[in-house]
């Protein structure tokens, strides 16, 4: 492909030399995109005559690290990438956040809006940032650089969506740390009342298990509001708290619709609320940091460290652990949850479909956000991962796999979180409704306390969180690649007993908005700025293949839907609330700041870029902005002398 500057204008950039003596040229119209029918013949002749080098150039042939261009290692083996994106994409959210979503959305029939999603949205996002990180082999932010100088805030803004998620990812993994150790003693704490951290209210398992079914009462607050953390109980003749103080007696049971009595809380709750989070009074009280919550970051952070120590030659390593074990762990919680009486109630309620909810565009947003959260698109860690691929890694077959991988893996999760729920629905004869939460709730309240009502309750309970504790590794070693910093560099307070509202913030508003305008971002700058005739030309220089679906979906479908997901976040928009604290208008104003600050860096260096660019108009200037650098090249020397010389 011959580049040269026309007579009538200058280029834009002088000739730069790399570091292997090659000389680029960077064209005024579209920085050296001009084809004649003498370049095609041109690489026709050159694919034709390096066949037999460029093939040695396959992904996996070689066990060890090699460098493709410059200095940048590469992946040692085509297994260490699969598993090391399956490893990021399947992380907690799968668990507690998936099925809560399926049956709050029609059961089994959410997989229609969920697959349609992941087809539509997801897929076409996360080839598309392979595309781009493998292409350049180089970072989102100098991707975004490269292929566009207005829109390098993108990268910018990536890295500040992986600062935050960064937090939130260790925070798990520093909670499941915590259960994992507590996980040894016998009984399980969270079984029990009368400790340390108990409140009058609580109410143990032992005490609901001893209730002949009777009748039933829902425990409400003195001033009668409704309160997230009352559990309907089974009840004899009278019912007692931790303490053994009686709540309802016989005489009160006659009359229950005259009855008020204090707020009860489970002892799996209170041990989570009041012992894990010490939990503050609300976001204005951010308290200090729990001794056992500093040594449990002290642990994570130091395994993270060690994880990632010498970049992607020690956790291309590690996922061979980290990204299998979970799998495993998984299996096993299944097949023990398949044997336990109830387990088909659990799971007829999981599948059980609701058709009416697809005319609920509820469903279909919730799905779009969930196959987002899940798979990691717009975060950047795709791009970085991709970048430490072979130039001629088949890229689109990697993103189909793990995506579908990813994504069956939430599903299959899901069979072994309500066969528990069900034996423990079972064991209380109750609706499995009432133990179905999201969140937090679901992975360190409900399940363990169902985990308590299985033989060897220790041994079941050390397998799940740590089963929490590598999905959340695995994750977090992406994020951390794609941020390069220290996770401890963060304010403390983040970690504090006002921390989790912080953490519920993070969940509420990263996830739903500012990832999704940086996806509408990409399909923009891809599909119409850069060009999709430009993008298919260095997807077939990579892939071999010379038309893909995927371009057309880039350019119209995937922005379109996430144009209409975003707008009906904004329409259905409700604030915050965990365990009855609901955030004031300032709570509210920290969230939404959170989520435009990651943004902020997007239009603040787009009008940086043009403010700087030299041009005797700002049209002239935004045009010049809109063209690619010389830096986006080939990754792959042989293709880049090629791609870019005179």
């Amino acid at each position: 492909m011959e580049l040269s500057a026309t007579a009538e204008e200058k280029p834009l950039q002088t000739n730069e030399e790399n570091r292997n003596g090659h000389v680029l040229v960077a064209d005024n119209e579209r920085n050296g995109f001009r084809e004649t029918a003498a370049s095609k013949e041109e690489e026709a002749g050159f694919l034709e005559s390096h066949r037999g080098d460029l093939s040695a150039m396959e992904i996996g042939d070689s066990p060890r690290v090699e460098t493709v261009s410059g200095d940048r290692d590469t992946w040692a083996s085509h297994r260490e990438y699969l598993l090391s994106m399956i490893g990021f994409c399947v992380g907690i959210g799968n668990l507690w956040r998936f099925p809560y979503v399926c049956i709050r959305n029609g059961g089994g029939v959410f997989l229609i809006p969920f697959f349609v999603s992941i087809l539509l949205c997801a897929l076409p996002l996360f080839f598309l940032e392979s595309t781009v990180g493998q292409f350049l082999q180089q970072g989102p932010i100098h991707v975004w650089r490269a292929l566009c100088p207005l829109s390098k805030g993108i990268g910018v803004s990536m890295n500040m969506i992986c600062l935050l998620t960064g937090w939130y990812y260790t925070v798990l993994i520093a909670w499941s740390l915590i259960y994992a150790f507590h996980s040894f003693r016998s009984p399980l704490p969270w079984t029990l009342c009368n400790q340390t951290w108990n409140t009058e209210n609580c109410v143990s398992n032992s005490h609901i298990a001893s209730a002949l079914s009777k009748g039933t009462v829902n425990l409400t607050p003195l001033n009668g509001t409704a309160d997230p953390g009352n559990v309907t109980y089974v009840l004899a003749t009278s019912i007692t708290d931790g303490a053994n103080q009686t709540l309802l007696n016989a005489s009160d049971l006659a009359n229950l619709s005259s009855v008020v009595i204090p707020a009860a809380r489970s002892a799996s709750e209170e041990f989570w609320l009041h012992n894990v989070l010490e939990i503050s009074s609300g976001l204005e009280d951010m308290g200090g940091l729990p001794w056992h919550t500093v040594l449990a970051l002290f642990v994570a952070t130091s395994v993270i460290a060690l994880g990632i120590a010498k970049d992607i030659k020690t956790s291309g390593k590690v996922v061979y652990i980290t990204a299998t074990l979970p799998y495993i762990l998984l299996t096993v919680l299944l097949i023990k949850g398949a044997t336990l009486p109830g387990a088909s109630k659990g799971v007829t309620f999981y599948v059980k479909p609701d058709f009416s909810k697809l005319l609920h565009m509820e469903a279909w947003v919730e799905a779009a956000i969930q196959v987002f959260f899940s798979l990691g698109v717009s975060y950047g860690s795709l791009i970085t991962m991709a970048s430490f691929n072979k130039f001629k890694n088949n890229c689109l077959r990697d993103s189909i796999i793990v995506c579908l991988v990813g994504e069956c893996t939430s599903v299959y999760g899901g069979f072994a979180i309500f066969m528990v729920l069900g034996h423990m629905a079972h064991i209380y004869d109750q609706p499995v409704e009432t133990y179905a939460r999201s969140g937090p709730g679901l992975a360190f309240v409900v399940y363990p306390e169902a985990i308590a009502q299985l033989p060897f309750p220790q041994f079941w309970g050390l397998l799940f969180f740590l089963m929490l504790f590598t999905l959340g590794l695995d994750s977090q070693f992406n994020v951390m690649e794609t941020l390069l910093t220290d996770i401890v560099d963060l304010n403390p307070r983040l970690f504090s007993r006002g921390g989790v509202y912080l953490f519920q913030l993070v969940d509420w508003y990263i996830a739903a908005y500012t990832v999704i305008m940086v996806g509408i971002l990409e399909c923009i700058i891809v599909g119409w700025i850069y060009g999709t005739d430009y993008i298919q030309k260095d997807l077939e220089m990579m892939l071999g293949s010379k038309k893909h679906i995927f371009t057309l979906l880039w350019k119209f479908v995937t922005p379109l839907l996430l144009t209409l997901v975003f707008v009906s976040i904004v329409l259905v928009y409700k604030p915050p609330t965990y365990e009855g604290y609901h955030y004031k208008a300032w709570g509210e104003a920290l969230g939404w700041f959170m989520a435009s600050v990651s943004f902020v860096p997007v239009p603040v260096m787009a009008v940086h870029q043009v403010w700087k660019t030299r041009g005797d108009s700002l049209m002239e200037r935004i045009r010049k902005s809109l063209r690619p650098t010389s830096e986006w090249r080939p990754a792959n020397v042989e293709y880049r002398t090629y791609y870019k010389r005179v």
